[in-house]
């Protein structure tokens, strides 16, 4: 059966279309139906299930009966999809000048946060770097430059961030020898610096921090006077610091007074 059957008023999607509408529209309200679905789109009900059993085999939802729920691997990705539009250009900015003090032959470390993982996209054509991350997105995004080897630290998957966590990971880390570290976090604040949701995540950075010649943290101005519940680096642990040009006269002033090197991208 062909969508020549489908209603004849309305708008008409091409095949890519409807399932970028399916997806989006799971990710609004979590479940949706055939019937629905087919209206909206202007298809048969056939032509609908196919869309969604071929974005079940691709891991984006489930189908139940009369129509599909989002799957786990696609509320993963929807949710850093999100993260990742938030403050995108100067995100981008920041990475850009982060990525000119990796060298080559360097080994670096980069956190599970969306705005390291705008480095990724930067090192595709890095020649003999090693690049060590908790990140799932930033290691599958790694495995397109072939001159760059990624080492993954495994441990538990923390879903939020999309990024693994785990207690046995000190005693690796203590045996990594990492030139430079690049990490972000939840928040930061004059007091309690570099601030994170879970402590488990705080500690992962404050391991590779240690275990790191050189560390720097790259924090938008937007995560500037949150609080969260465990700090990975007080300020006087940060030596460098990148942000972006949106962070006030006042606190780039309070920066520099804790002896912070700041940067704005």
């Amino acid at each position: 059966m062909s969508d020549n059957s489908s209603p004849q008023e309305g708008a008409h999607f091409s095949s890519n279309e409807r399932r970028e509408i399916i997806i989006q529209t799971l990710r609004e309200q979590d479940q949706v139906s055939v019937n629905d679905l087919s209206k909206r789109l202007n298809v048969t009900e056939v032509t609908t299930r196919k869309d969604l059993q071929l974005l079940e085999e691709q891991g984006y939802l489930t189908r139940v009966r009369g129509g599909a729920v989002m799957s786990g691997r696609g509320q993963l990705e929807l949710r850093f999809a999100a993260r990742q539009q938030l403050m995108l250009d100067e995100k981008r900015r920041m990475a850009k000048r982060a990525a000119r003090y990796i060298e080559p032959g360097n080994t670096i470390f980069l956190d599970g946060s969306s705005t390291t993982f705008q480095m990724t996209r930067l090192l595709r054509d890095q020649q003999g770097i090693t690049v060590i991350t908790n990140g799932l997105y930033a290691a599958l995004e790694l495995s397109f430059a072939p001159e760059v080897t990624t080492i993954v630290v495994g441990g538990i998957l923390r879903r939020r961030t999309s990024s693994l966590v785990d207690v046995l990971t000190p005693t690796l880390l203590r045996r990594l020898h990492v030139d430079v570290a690049f990490l972000s976090c939840r928040a930061f604040t004059m007091k309690n610096g570099m601030m994170e949701s879970d402590l488990r995540e705080a500690q992962i950075k404050r391991y590779m921090a240690q275990a790191a010649q050189r560390t720097f943290a790259i924090i938008d101005h937007s995560k500037f006077g949150g609080s969260y519940t465990a700090s990975s680096l007080l300020p006087e642990e940060i030596d460098n610091m990148i942000s972006d040009t949106g962070l006030s006269a006042e606190q780039q002033a309070q920066i520099a007074e804790l002896g912070i090197n700041l940067e704005l991208a």
